[in-house]
């Protein structure tokens, strides 16, 4: 095909992008487990449908808004289409290929592909097994409210036993409908993934009504394609790609996966493979994620799975505008291109026909050479690479009679090391004392290790460099690329759970639960929805302190979620629904969540006979602290400020996971705090007026600390706070800040 400046690419896009826009999705998320996706009413994935819209976001025990990218977006975009040949539109014209259906890039739901609402008008449901824990932490509401439009508690109409499931019904101009379902599950071995299970069915319906206008049509030779972006930063760095591959196309491969992983950017001075912070060695994004095909039909007459599927893998650029653009907008010259990508991979585009096939595979399948396997060190030495690629499954062909369906079922998984891994890995990469994973040595000068295939052409990819020696850095690599064990471990469950019927084991639901900051210590309570799962056994309680998100910033570990109370079977404590946790500090950020577990008596699945407790993500108080609140002081001279002096360089004498916290301790219960600089300035004035005895230092929304009427840090000095009570009171308080 002729090439498309980037320009022009890109004018088209934004174009698009501003009409999918004013077509907006209807959308449901899926978050139950450490991966959430975001599922649209459409089945689009696409970049076109904007705001975060059709991505997936996976829990590197961080946040998705964090910085440091504690998380992963999959994919970034996604598309699906179809292709078949000899079809006869509405006038009678015939096409010797058709196209339709959702690309990675832009989406077309007012005429390619479009939801179709029930008798309700409502275009996406989303079906819970119980009804969604309350979570309350001083009187505030941190739980989404339930029922949204569309949502229920449903169990009868979930396929299996998934803790959440969203249904859509989706049509293409084709002809074809889509029964879409897709599921997640909080188990511990079960929460890494999220399944799609489609239902295509030929009904002849090329348009929202319901007269259908090619009754007799039999769609010969139907291919469905997958087209995945995929991304396993938080933010978009520069240089900092990733590889695609893929897995699965011989007869003796375990899997079906195209998947992505961390790469080292050629232009970086040190080895960054897995994003490594400089200043601190912490491995921000040892992830890797990807797609694992688990069931395709092998015809619409048997529904066993056909483990030839898919027929194609490839990978292609990411301005080859005839994929990634929506049918509508390309030619059928461009048409009966895609349609030979479905059918042979990517050499049949002009300027590819030099990509070799995979040998051993599947006869008469046709799978392209993964990208790492080609012999190049970095991905831009491909001569057609630009920002990114595109990754691609191929399954068919089928022939499709009026009526006829297919199921066609995938999953969106993720891998990696834990928060904890990463840390203290990185630390020993920085120090230069990284050892490297089990099963990894040197023998006779050779490595024998797990890492991708690039790096045993070109060994100078973890050579030492200005930063780190050679063996430390291969270590380090070593444990990044343990990661891929982890993705193939949860590909496994998601692919397991699909040939039990999705009956995988669960544990008790989660309970509601209640945090109340008292001054000598903070009360937990919950109910007792838990107790009607009848393998039910007890409680654990769980907290964090400084923040829900683990980390070792400055030396000061926060964010570690450990077990403080159980009770019930098994446990030295009678069953009970509160706990009042008395090792609290003053000034500290505390989070909780409460599990309920079971006795295992009732779990037959990969691990038999282990006792299995609700999520973490289900009832967890990551959006509010809870604080010991200590009564009002009796006089003025009571008053102290903490820390004072404060000093930036001395982390371990701060407020864990608060930077930047001073507090002020043993105040009046109601008072004005004016903060004025040395020099007389005012520099932020608080209303202290919640009858406690403490009052931080931060901005009118509580995002941050020790910020000036204006927002912005204050420098280093001498300050002084001048504290006065509704009668008049007063007095004046010196502190130091010392950045």
């Amino acid at each position: 095909m002729k090439r498309v400046s980037i320009t022009v690419a890109l004018c088209l896009i934004f174009f698009l992008f501003g009409y999918n826009s004013a077509n907006a999705s209807k959308f449901k998320w899926i978050r139950v487990g450490k991966y959430w996706a975001k599922v649209l009413d459409s089945g689009a994935q696409s970049q076109s449908t904007g705001g975060g819209t059709g991505k997936g976001s996976y829990y590197f025990n961080g946040l998705v808004t964090m910085p440091a990218a504690q998380y992963c977006n999959l994919p970034y975009s996604a598309g699906t289409k179809f292709g078949c040949k000899d079809w006869t539109d509405t006038l009678g014209v015939n096409w010797p290929v058709k196209l339709a259906g959702s690309p990675d890039g832009t989406d077309d739901e007012a005429n390619n592909t479009f939801p179709i609402p029930d008798a309700n008008k409502i275009c996406i449901h989303r079906y819970y097994r119980y009804h969604p824990p309350s979570i309350i932490v001083d009187g505030m509401v941190l739980n989404e409210p339930f029922p949204l439009k569309g949502d229920e508690v449903a169990p009868d109409k979930i396929l299996g036993t998934a803790d959440v499931m969203t249904e859509s019904h989706i049509r293409n101009w084709m002809g074809l409908d889509i029964h879409a379902r897709v599921l997640g599950w909080s188990q511990t071995h079960h929460d890494d993934y999220v399944i799609f299970d489609w239902t295509i069915i030929n009904t002849g319906n090329v348009d929202r009504d319901e007269e259908i206008e090619l009754p007799n049509q039999t769609l010969t030779d139907l291919y469905f394609l997958r087209e995945t972006n995929y991304m396993v930063y938080g933010e978009i760095y520069p240089g900092l790609e990733n590889w695609d591959t893929w897995y699965g196309c011989r007869p003796e491969d375990s899997l079906r996966i195209m998947y992505c992983y961390p790469t080292r950017w050629s232009g970086a001075s040190f080895d960054m493979f897995g994003n490594v912070a400089l200043n601190t060695g912490f491995i921000r994004s040892p992830v890797y994620g990807g797609e694992a095909v688990l069931h395709v039909d092998k015809s619409p007459n048997v529904h066993a799975d056909d483990p030839s599927q898919p027929q194609v893998h490839c990978a292609r650029g990411p301005d080859d505008l005839f994929l990634k653009l929506n049918s509508g907008v390309t030619s059928p010259t461009d048409w009966a291109l895609a349609y030979k990508v479905m059918q042979y991979g990517y050499h049949v585009v002009p300027g590819h026909e030099t990509v070799p096939y995979m040998e051993g595979t599947y006869p008469g399948t046709h799978h392209d050479v993964p990208l790492d396997h080609r012999g190049v060190e970095f991905l831009g030495d491909f001569p057609w690479y630009f920002w990114h690629d595109v990754v691609s499954n191929s399954s068919g062909p089928f022939t499709l009679g009026p009526g006829d369906t297919i199921r066609i079922v995938w999953a969106q998984v993720c891998g990696s090391l834990t928060l904890e891994e990463a840390w203290r890995i990185g630390k020993a990469w920085k120090e230069g004392t990284c050892e490297p994973p089990p099963g990894c040595t040197w023998n006779d000068g050779e490595p024998i290790d797990n890492l991708p295939p690039q790096y045993k052409l070109y060994p100078d990819l973890y050579a030492a460099d200005e930063v780190s020696t050679d063996n430390n850095n291969w270590a380090k690599d070593c444990w990044v690329a343990t990661a891929n064990d982890s993705l193939f471990k949860n590909a496994i469950a998601a692919q397991w759970a699909c040939r039990q019927n999705y009956e995988v084991p669960i544990p008790p639901p989660p309970p509601s639960i209640d945090v109340e900051s008292r001054p000598d210590r903070v009360d937990i309570s919950w109910g007792n929805e838990s107790e009607a799962a009848s393998d039910f056994a007890g409680y654990r309680v769980y907290r964090a302190s400084g923040s829900p998100y683990y980390s070792e910033e400055g030396g000061v570990v926060v964010g570690k979620w450990e077990p403080i109370f159980e009770c019930g079977k098994g446990t030295a404590n009678s069953l009970t629904h509160s706990y009042e946790d008395p090792t609290a500090e003053r000034g500290v950020a505390y989070y909780y969540y409460v599990a309920a577990f079971d006795d295992g008596s009732e779990n037959n699945g990969l691990y038999p006979g282990e006792s299995l407790e609700s999520g973490k993500y289900l009832n967890w108080t990551e959006m509010k602290a809870a604080y010991l609140t200590r009564p009002s002081g009796e006089k003025l001279d009571d008053i102290r400020i903490v820390p004072n002096p404060y000093n930036i360089s001395a982390p371990t004498l701060q407020y864990p996971g608060e930077p930047d916290k001073i507090m002020f301790l043993g105040l009046p219960p109601v008072c004005t705090i004016k903060i004025y600089s040395e020099s007389g300035d005012l520099v932020r004035t608080i209303e202290h007026t919640d009858g406690s005895g403490d009052e931080a230092w931060k901005n009118p929304t509580g995002e941050s600390f020790q910020t000036s009427s204006s927002g912005q840090i204050v420098v280093s000095g001498l300050y002084i706070a001048h504290i006065v009570t509704p009668d008049g009171m007063s007095t004046n308080v010196k502190f130091f800040i010392v950045r």
